[in-house]
């Protein structure tokens, strides 16, 4: 099965991510439904969490659904520490499955850190 699904991921910092599912195409019938799931590594042993997507988004004019997941406390991807996560999630029309993606994805802050400003006297 061809899938028509796009995985996004916006808004990366030390505390959350937010990865988005973006279907085009759907009908006002169709619903997301699925899960993020990680952090797998390789170079260490990690505690998966399961994530399940929500906060289902309409845009009726253009026929696109987006699904949002946030990931709390993510592990950020490096070369040193690939933290991976695996994305599997569906698009459901009346029931049946008209698109899908399973793969995984790793998440990196694309801007730096802001610097850290501390009162007078305390840093």
């Amino acid at each position: 099965m061809q899938s028509d699904i796009e995985i996004l991921t916006n808004d990366v910092t030390d505390m959350e991510a937010r990865v988005i599912a973006r279907y085009q195409g759907g009908s006002e019938r169709t619903t997301l439904r699925g899960t993020v799931r990680g952090p797998f590594c390789e170079n260490s042993r990690t505690l998966p969490a399961e994530i399940p997507f929500g906060k289902l988004i309409r845009n009726d004019a253009g026929g696109t659904i987006e699904a949002e997941a946030f990931v709390p406390d993510p592990c950020l991807w490096s070369p040193e520490m690939p933290h991976v996560y695996e994305v599997n999630i569906e698009a459901l029309c009346d029931g049946r499955t008209v698109a899908e993606y399973h793969g995984t994805i790793g998440l990196r802050r694309l801007s730096p850190r802001r610097p850290v400003d501390f009162a007078p006297g305390t840093g």
